[in-house]
């Protein structure tokens, strides 16, 4: 008896079919691992902004105990920052007069003063600014009897390309605190490291950290870091 052995012949997948199921499954990973990283960054969002709002209620039960605000932590020492205290967390003031080292200048939250988180979600210590008269240890103040000299302003790239004509958003401002954002730009990292500074022609960035009294708050933006209007994600809160 002859038995015929019957070969059966498997076929596989072609060079073209894997390629596109290839293609495929790129394309479904690449979408989850865009959305999954737009949702880590929406969480640190939120919880930054959670957390400059406990600043806030900080400082403000601070003044309630104290009469005044706490002063910045400085960021390095000079002038009436005295060296070995700066970025330890501590409110630094210049002695013999009371008033903040920084001199209304933006410095560090001090931390340990209030006894509350440094950085933000993204590893960077937060900024803090405050009036002088506000945070004088000698002279406790009472609400509304000194007008704040600080204000939140909005530039306007629609009706000037550079942004100069700014609509306010808040004036007497008396205190602000504020994250320098995903991007970090002109901030600190946690390990007390100089953040990398924003490109020249971002004034938004910038104008938050020159120390003059002006600070700009607008919408969120991600590209075009070298340009005015550009790369923006700064996030503030203030005392009004």
């Amino acid at each position: 008896m002859n038995i015929k052995k019957k070969i059966q012949l498997q076929k596989g997948f072609t060079l073209i079919e894997l390629a596109v199921v290839l293609v495929v499954v790129g394309i479904l990973l690449s979408s989850f691992i865009g959305t999954l990283t737009s949702r880590i960054e929406a969480t640190r969002r939120s919880e930054t902004i959670d957390e400059l709002n406990e600043i806030k209620q900080a400082m403000v039960a601070y003044s309630f105990v104290n009469g005044y605000l706490p002063c910045p932590d400085c960021v390095v020492a000079g002038a009436g920052c005295i060296a070995g205290t700066q970025a330890d967390g501590v409110a630094d003031y210049n002695v013999g007069l009371g008033r903040c080292s920084e001199n209304e200048g933006a410095g560090n939250v001090p931390w340990v003063t209030l006894g509350i988180g440094r950085s933000d979600a993204w590893g960077t210590r937060y900024r803090y600014a405050v009036q002088n008269e506000y945070a004088d240890q000698n002279s406790p103040f009472t609400l509304g009897s000194i007008a704040g000299s600080a204000k939140i302003e909005e530039p306007d790239f629609v009706a000037d390309a550079t942004g100069a004509t700014p609509h306010d958003l808040a004036t007497s401002v008396v205190a602000i605190i504020f994250s320098h954002g995903k991007n970090g730009y002109e901030g600190t990292s946690d390990n007390n490291e100089a953040r990398e500074p924003a490109p020249a022609a971002n004034i938004d960035e910038k104008n938050n950290t020159n120390d003059d009294q002006i600070y700009y708050m607008r919408p969120e933006t991600s590209t075009e870091a070298n340009i005015a209007g550009g790369e923006f994600d700064d996030l503030l809160i203030w005392i009004s």
